[in-house]
């Protein structure tokens, strides 16, 4: 029984280290899509321009 708490745990924890870096990565591409859309839309008076 030990073995299998040690294995769930240790297979639980991979998955939300997997999880924690791909939420950093959307974190940063949401960032940067964020930059280039203000970028655009400066030239039109930014968002609040637009409506």
């Amino acid at each position: 029984l030990q073995a299998v708490v040690e294995l769930v745990t240790n297979k639980t924890a991979r998955a939300l280290e997997i999880i924690a870096t791909q939420l950093s990565q959307t974190r940063a591409a949401v960032y940067q899509h964020r930059l280039a859309l203000d970028y655009l839309l400066a030239s039109e008076g930014g968002l609040c321009g637009k409506f």
